[in-house]
């Protein structure tokens, strides 16, 4: 469904206006019951001036961890897998040598970041820049981790760790016998039509993706990365997308249940509460964000030169995807969402309840109301709540009118 020209107009400015100034561009959608909504704005290509255009393709990251994540439970109900098996089970020993624990360890744990392995990332990041220009296999990966000590015994925290997501690569790759990038085409990408999805290593990427962009001689100015090679990403952040197909493969996996059965679903939603500043709990490749009027299911992503949300309201029944070819700790959500509800989504008013003391003895009553608010101010969700009234009159009536 079309958005009326207006609400696009609106919201095309307000990304414009509110796109972070240290990420070259940034693609953002929202899509509702109302209507869709595709907008960019900015460069991709900042050497030759090349704006940003809504389907261009970009690397998202760890929203990478919830294709796997898909997988692995597909993997599940075709029975070649179980939740409860351990690494030791499905991995062979050149591999979980490296891996502390990993007798203990389930596929549910590395799913949902409870297995205590440590982070690949720190170790390869200390390399320096260079690093991350080598090209790496899966095994390669979690080697890395060789000597170090986990963060804590298998299902007695939670701390977030890439290199799980590594193992869950090479646990699709032993039971199918297949690359994890072959898989994900198979099971999801190529079933969904999601033309501008690719893995990255596993496949051509035809046409290629925009570039990114990091300050690198920490000079306050975004330098093109056009020369780390993303393998270093894995199958914890290897996939390359759009606006476009990140919103598909959301719709189809949490509303149209195109992707896993009712169960399998439900497992990979069954979050545990954490101490995150990206997610309040976390399930099997998928978070949530919750505040007192808000709940999202949501992944983020960030790779060296890019950054990605994509989130989605079972409430609202909303998607929401942005994608920066840049770094930024800013969300374009706070403002963006706001000026959509604003301009599609009829307000729905809150309930005010008011307390008085009463006096006296009265049969019937009835209540009438004038309430007052400052015009010109803009208000959150395009809703007046109590505590943005100026005044308010209440008068009391008897039952004859009088």
């Amino acid at each position: 469904m079309t958005l009326p020209d207006s609400a696009i107009t609106t919201l095309n400015e307000a990304l414009d206006n509110n796109k972070p100034p240290e990420v070259p561009g940034a693609a953002v959608a929202v899509l509702s019951e109302e209507g869709d909504w595709f907008g960019a704005s900015g460069f991709s290509d900042l050497a030759n001036n090349i704006p940003l255009e809504p389907d261009d393709r970009f690397e998202a990251g760890s929203i990478t961890k919830t294709f796997i994540a898909t997988t692995i439970l597909q993997l599940t109900e075709e029975g070649q897998l179980a939740l409860d098996d351990t690494l030791t089970d499905l991995l062979p020993t050149n591999i979980t040598n490296f891996v502390p624990n990993a007798n203990e360890i389930t596929i549910e744990q590395i799913l949902n970041h409870t297995s205590g392995i440590a982070e690949y990332v720190a170790v390869l990041s200390a390399g320096g820049g260079f690093a991350f220009v080598e090209n790496y296999e899966l095994e390669e990966l979690v080697e890395f981790i060789d000597g170090v000590e986990p963060f804590f015994d298998p299902g007695t925290s939670w701390e977030y760790s890439n290199t799980n997501y590594i193992l869950a690569g090479l646990v699709i790759e032993s039971v199918t016998g297949n690359n994890y990038g072959l898989e994900i085409r198979n099971r999801i990408i190529d079933p969904l039509g999601l033309e501008n999805t690719f893995v990255f290593g596993s496949e051509g990427i035809p046409g290629g993706y925009i570039k990114g962009y990091l300050d690198i001689n920490s000079d306050g100015m975004p330098d093109e990365d056009s020369f780390t090679n993303l393998s270093w990403a894995g199958s914890a952040g290897s996939i390359i997308s759009n606006t476009f197909d990140l919103a598909e493969f959301f719709d189809a996996l949490l509303v149209e249940g195109e992707l896993l059965q009712a169960d399998s679903l439900e497992q990979m939603l069954d979050t545990i509460p954490i101490n995150s500043p990206n997610y309040t709990s976390y399930g099997l490749g998928i978070g949530t964000i919750e505040s007192p009027n808000r709940f999202w299911y949501a992944h983020r992503g960030q790779t060296l030169g890019f950054r990605s949300n994509l989130w989605y309201s079972p409430l609202e029944e909303i998607t929401y995807v942005e994608l920066f070819n840049g770094r930024s700790s800013s969300n374009l959500v706070t403002d963006i969402l706001p000026t959509f509800r604003r301009a599609v989504l009829p307000p729905t008013p809150d309930i005010v309840t008011y307390e008085f003391d009463w006096t006296g003895q009265i049969a019937g009553f009835r209540v009438e109301g004038e309430f007052s608010y400052d015009l010109s101010q803009s208000y959150e969700d395009g809703i007046v709540r109590e505590e943005n009234l100026e005044s308010f009159d209440i008068s009391f009536f008897a039952p004859d009118g009088s």
